[in-house]
């Protein structure tokens, strides 16, 4: 709607919008702010709980290893339900995403060192260090990954952090030294010290490197393919383990490992790169802090091991430490592995007005 109006030399007519079209441009603006909020909300709420159910399924899943290793081997074990859970999420991957995308030739090394960095050797060292230390230590040394992955995008001038962020963090490490204390930790000796170091080291390795592969690859497959090709890394150490230490399978045994293939591998692996597309690598890593005090928890509930009072006071200062230090959503650009996305379709009864002013 315009109305025409006399020019300054009087010579022409020229439109200018009237009332009810600057009516329509600000009620389109409102819609298209009111969509661009609801979306930022869904993201908040489905990624942070996809952070946390992740969290939620590494912390049980400690426990269940720390079980299943009284009938096999550390590396047999990791092997086997690593190489299980590939298999159950090219599957999904198959059913959710079509069929598995060709690898470019310039992304097989990344693959082969986040799968071997963050799949292999990672696994390697969580149930070697586990047949030797206790739950809530193996928890704590994980849980030190966050601090690590923020001061790396620091260093690196990829964010910028504030000191709300800063102070989180640190609180929440301090509420997992916490627990760590009161359930007396591991072992002293050097290897006992060394080993476990490199858990989070290869924790930071893994969520550095799925921001890269997200932008070319969907997330389940890529999930999919990262666990598969761990699995197979690791696989020939665990056939030579289970020559000497055969694992002795019971219906117990395999509910262990049942566990750890669906609700850990394919669930809680898949659950954690679908969340580090919506949130970016530094937010999903404050989550990890919460792993001791779950732990400890699913410790208490499986195998009745007792939550001392300076764990609870543990888990509420990593709570109050993850809810303050969690950096902002940080999304991972869309993946250009899809195979031929084309355009997006036009919605039934779009206008020329929709299409002239597109949603920011």
């Amino acid at each position: 709607q315009t109305a025409l109006v006399p020019s300054v030399e009087g010579l022409v007519a020229r439109p200018i919008p009237t009332v009810g079209a600057r009516l329509d441009m600000l009620d389109l603006v409102r819609v298209n702010l009111s969509a661009r909020a609801s979306q930022l909300a869904l993201e908040w709420r489905w990624g942070d709980l996809m952070a946390l159910g992740s969290t939620v399924t590494s912390s049980v899943n400690v426990v269940v290893v720390k079980v299943a290793l009284a009938n096999s081997g550390p590396l047999t074990y990791g092997s086997v339900r690593f190489l299980l859970g590939g298999v159950v999420l090219c599957v999904i991957a198959r059913w959710r995403e079509g069929p598995m995308p060709r690898p470019r030739v310039r992304d097989i090394w990344l693959i082969l060192i986040t799968a071997g960095i963050g799949e292999a050797i990672s696994q390697a060292l969580f149930t070697t260090t586990l047949t030797f230390a206790n739950v809530d230590y193996v928890a704590m040394v994980q849980a030190t990954s966050p601090l690590l992955i923020v001061a790396w995008l620091v260093w690196r001038g990829r964010e910028h952090f504030g000191p709300r962020v800063w102070i989180g963090l640190s609180l929440g490490l301090t509420g997992a030294a916490l627990a760590l204390t009161a359930g007396g930790g591991g072992r002293t000796t050097w290897l006992d010290v060394l080993l476990p170091l490199g858990l989070p080291v290869t924790s930071v390795v893994y969520v550095l490197m799925l921001p890269v592969l997200l932008r070319r690859y969907r997330a389940i497959w890529l999930t999919a393919i990262l666990t598969t090709v761990g699995g197979l890394m690791l696989a020939p150490f665990g056939m030579l383990e289970a020559i000497g230490h055969h694992p002795h399978v019971t219906a117990a045994w395999l509910g262990l490992l049942s566990f750890s293939v669906f609700g850990s591998v394919a669930l809680g692996f898949l659950l954690y790169t679908i969340a580090v597309r919506i949130l970016g690598p530094a937010r999903v890593a404050a989550y990890s802090y919460l792993q001791p005090f779950l732990s400890a928890i699913a410790a208490a509930l499986l195998i009745s091991e007792p939550i001392l009072p300076l764990q609870i006071l543990g888990g509420v200062l990593m709570l109050v430490g993850v809810i303050g230090g969690r950096p902002r959503p940080h999304k991972v650009a869309d993946a250009a592995g899809e195979v031929n996305p084309g355009p997006a379709p036009q919605p039934v009864g779009a206008t020329p007005a929709a299409e002239a002013h597109p949603c920011p």
